[in-house]
């Protein structure tokens, strides 16, 4: 494992953080990005900034920021996305209670889906497409991405401290 981690510890911080935010948004910016290790990169940015190879204060903004474009991608993504080939694939009935379960929930549909893996990816896609007004998407993104980055970051700060 540590030979996995070593290029990205030996990295200047600059490299780090612009690694860090670019994996960040393209989770959810990116319909594939569904595989990358996001939650182990907010640990791993909590564990640096701890050590000190990172600033703490800069890692949570680039985690936010990062997490917040990618959700507005996917958004935007979404608001064209039901026309689509993969859509038709999904199918209809799929769609139409994804949509509901935005439409019905709405702000908090959109936090649960940033802290749910997997969710993360698809939620706002399907917000998008529902046309959930984008005031309030952007409302529950930005809280989401607050509560989710902050909660990881220290998981992985508090992390260093007992290591």
């Amino acid at each position: 494992m540590d030979s996995l981690l070593r290029p990205l510890l030996d990295a200047p911080p600059p490299v780090v953080y612009l690694v860090c935010f670019a994996i960040i948004a393209a989770e959810t910016a990116l319909l594939p990005g569904i595989v990358l290790p996001t939650l182990s990169t907010l640990l791993l940015m909590g564990f640096l900034a701890e050590r000190g190879t990172l600033h703490f204060g800069l890692t949570w903004p680039v985690a936010v920021v990062a997490a917040v474009l990618g959700d507005q991608l996917a958004y935007l993504e979404g608001r064209r996305l039901r026309r689509s080939r993969l859509a038709r694939r999904v199918g209809q009935d799929r769609w139409d209670r994804a949509e509901a379960a935005v439409a019905r929930y709405g702000v908090p549909a959109v936090i649960a889906g940033r802290c749910l893996a997997g969710l993360r990816t698809l939620v706002p896609r399907v917000a998008g497409s529902a046309a959930m007004p984008y005031r309030r998407f952007a409302a529950g993104s930005v809280c989401a991405a607050v509560l989710w980055a902050s909660a990881e970051l220290l998981a992985g700060h508090v992390t260093a401290l007992v290591v």
